[in-house]
């Protein structure tokens, strides 16, 4: 019983830090997809309000915080998925899981490349680091699928990870009655994040790969 109970006190503290890591790096990607966006706007915009955003998560103190919590995702992610599985779960634990799984991978290779961009290359990992592959060929056939599908696996992590919190609140809800109703609205909550995350990726995309102007 008391090896069970460690056990399960492990995964509980593990999951709760993976979701607290999880907010800090949601945080930065708030303002770094926000930042995208100017893109709608044209180049120069986009490196202007970079310009506004980078003196505060490049501030030491805060990209070690960033780094940290990266490197402690990729690895708790995949702890929690060996420790849980994922077969016999619901499609939207299914779909957090594959979502997430594919995050890590970004995140290991994101990271890395913007690094060596800074520190080994000696290049200005601005708009033109990313949009300069998502326009050439033959990096385009890589980087394009790979951009399209981290931003629709960011969606699809944050509205999965949403329903998964309200199915834990619906689980504590003794009448049956608002927990039908509640469920309704979660489930419409969640198909809002998927489809704004979808709009969203579109725009993106289409800026980065020169839709609505010559890069």
């Amino acid at each position: 019983m008391n090896r069970l109970l460690r056990h399960y006190n492990m995964n509980t503290t593990l999951k709760k830090w993976h979701r607290r890591s999880g907010i800090i790096i949601a945080t930065f990607l708030l303002f770094h997809v926000l930042n995208h966006l100017f893109a709608l706007g044209g180049p120069s915009l986009h490196i202007a309000v970079m310009n506004l955003f980078r003196p505060i998560y490049r501030f030491w103190p805060i990209e070690i915080l960033l780094l940290s919590s990266v490197l402690f995702q990729v690895i708790s992610g995949p702890v929690l998925v060996i420790k849980k599985g994922f077969l016999r779960q619901p499609v939207y634990v299914i779909i957090q899981v594959l979502s997430g799984l594919y995050l890590s991978f970004f995140m290991i290779y994101h990271v890395r490349a913007v690094m060596l961009g800074r520190y080994m290359w000696k290049v200005n990992t601005d708009f033109y680091f990313a949009a300069g592959v998502a326009n050439r060929y033959p990096e385009k056939l890589f980087f394009i699928p790979y951009y399209t599908l981290s931003l629709v696996c960011l969606f699809a992590h944050i509205a999965c990870v949403h329903y998964v919190k309200r199915m834990e609140y619906l689980q504590k809800m003794p009448d049956a009655a608002t927990a039908e109703k509640l469920l309704r609205k979660y489930n419409r909550e969640t198909i809002g994040i998927s489809l704004t995350g979808g709009v969203i990726t579109l725009l993106i995309m289409l800026a980065l790969c020169g839709v609505f102007y010559n890069i």
